[in-house]
């Protein structure tokens, strides 16, 4: 895998692991704050972590192993749906709201915005050899 598409993966790997880091532990601290600990926050990273796997992962994977690294691309790409619908939802609904009339929250949108547009370039970037392969093929 060239070197800009490892950056470009974990670059959004930060940024979407991070969002949803930092805004669980926002929450928790809103909700509880005389619960919050750094149990909270090590769960929050845990959990950022977790939901950016579909995107670091590819990138640390060696290509090495190309039948591994073939599986590994694939099977990220599908569990990239999962952050795709998370982060588009929140475009969805605020979307929603402003056709409706009711309020909506600007930064809301943008940040769901361009975390579902990183989700939707790393989709391209991970499936990419697969369409240029199949594209060969054809001709």
């Amino acid at each position: 895998m060239p070197l800009l598409s490892r950056a470009v993966l974990l670059i959004s790997a930060a940024l979407c692991g991070g969002f949803f880091a930092l805004s669980g532990a926002g929450f928790s601290w809103a909700a509880e704050p005389d619960q919050f600990s750094n149990g909270t926050l090590v769960f929050w990273f845990a959990a950022g972590l977790a939901l950016a796997t579909p995107l670091w992962l590819p990138a640390v994977v060696p290509a090495r192993y190309p039948r591994f690294f073939k599986v590994c691309r694939r099977a990220c790409a599908v569990l990239l749906l999962f952050p795709t619908w998370l982060f588009g939802s929140i475009v969805v609904n605020n979307v929603g709201r402003f056709l409706s009339g009711f309020s909506f929250t600007p930064i809301a949108l943008a940040q769901g915005s361009v975390l579902t547009g990183c989700c939707l370039v790393c989709l391209f970037v991970l499936l990419w050899p697969e369409f240029r392969r199949h594209a060969d093929r054809t001709t």
